[in-house]
């Protein structure tokens, strides 16, 4: 009899696991049987009960704590076992980035076929705490907080939380909550790094990296304009009636796909003749207008639509939802691209099913970076470029 064949759901076994996995949970081996528990990690000794038990897996949870993980730090926060607003807060940070690192090489080889061998070396941005722009709250019993993990009850806030900002777990509200320039902002229309923003568009939620992940993709545009230097200037706030002008010698065009209120679109603007801009939202279409200068032109479609009629650009850049982009985006691009692809990624395993396609396409990984955009949880951002191969 296997081991799968003698667990039901119900049991309660002793494991330790050995390392962490996408989607959070932390795995062991039980005669080769693998079990995903949560709330717990590498090096723990615990007991854990099985909540499905499955032809070639199993999930549990954590019942009791028998020896701690040399891995794990100080509780920071009292209701971390119990709250769904984040999931690896008693994991030492530095082993938080560490497993981030092994879960995007892993799913690159296990989804993507890559040997990571081939891979470029990856390099990782950390990210200070209390980091969140904006945080959707909510209220039951009582209580303002996050949903408790898998219901939804309400756990209270506390004020030790380590991923909203200092002014909202000061003063937590029911619903959507963006803190700029510490102050709350529930509705309407605001500036949040010289962009206008609506609390209905999307934005992305890390205050801390927001320049970085800016530096990072001009640095990598400018490799294709020919346009050096700009990468490490402020961004000013757009000339509508007098945009920029693009370097005398360049005459070279840009797409970005899924592009928001204009986060990537403006600074992209500055060092080409002209940029596409792509958004299915109508909210982040209208604030993009109050944002990017004249020689941006935008689109307000559904990518997967769009890329149909897509013409050929010098560089693509894209930022698709967590469910990666679409087939037939990925061969659009892989097509109508002609020199860099620059993919921001939030899973590593649609990811690695998107990079697998361009590289079948003719293409190769140039460049991993790995932005810590969500610290205290499984979550992993993904800036990655492609080029032409030879």
């Amino acid at each position: 009899m296997t081991s799968s064949q003698a667990m039901l759901a119900g049991d309660e076994i002793t494991i330790t696991p050995t390392e962490l996995v996408a989607g959070g949970a932390a795995m062991a081996r039980v005669d080769g049987f693998p079990i995903f528990a949560t709330n717990v990690y590498p090096g723990d000794v615990v007991v854990v009960r099985l909540l499905e038990v499955k032809k070639g897996f199993a999930h549990a949870d954590l019942v009791r704590l028998i020896e701690p993980s040399p891995f794990r730090r100080a509780m920071p926060c009292p209701v971390a076992n119990e709250c769904g607003g984040c999931d690896w807060t008693a994991l030492r940070l530095d082993r938080q980035l560490e497993a981030k690192q092994r879960i995007l090489t892993e799913s690159l080889r296990r989804i993507g076929k890559i040997d990571p061998a081939t891979l470029p070396p990856i390099v990782i941005h950390p990210s200070p705490l209390n980091y969140r722009l904006r945080s959707r709250l909510h209220r039951g019993g009582g209580k303002a907080g996050f949903y408790a993990m898998r219901t939804n009850d309400v756990v209270q806030l506390p004020p030790e939380c380590e991923v909203v900002g200092l002014r909202t777990r000061e003063e937590p509200r029911d619903g959507e909550t963006w803190e700029v320039d510490g102050k709350l902002v529930t509705e309407g229309g605001m500036i949040i790094d010289g962009y206008h923003v609506t609390t209905d568009a999307f934005f992305q939620v890390n205050r801390h990296l927001l320049a970085t992940m800016r530096k990072l993709v001009m640095k990598l545009a400018n490799r294709v304009s020919g346009v050096g230097g700009r990468e490490s200037e402020p961004i000013a706030a757009p000339a509508f009636s007098d945009p920029r002008p693009p370097s005398p010698d360049s005459r070279k065009t840009a797409i970005d796909l899924y592009s928001g209120v204009g986060f990537f679109s403006r600074p992209l603007a500055e060092i080409f003749e002209r940029v596409t801009a792509v958004e299915g939202a109508e909210a982040a279409h209208e604030c993009a207008k109050q944002n990017v200068p004249d020689n941006v032109t935008l689109v307000h479609a559904p990518v997967e639509w769009w890329v149909e009629r897509m013409p050929r650009a010098d560089f693509v850049f894209l930022d698709p939802p967590r469910s990666g982009a679409r087939r037939n985006v990925i061969d659009a691009i892989a097509t109508r691209a002609k020199e860099m692809v620059c993919f921001l990624a939030c899973d590593p395993v649609t990811f690695a099913r998107d990079a697998s396609r361009l590289i079948a396409s003719g293409w190769r990984l140039a460049s991993l970076d790995l932005l810590d955009l969500f610290p205290n949880t499984h979550h992993v951002e993904t800036l990655a470029s492609f080029e032409r191969a030879q």
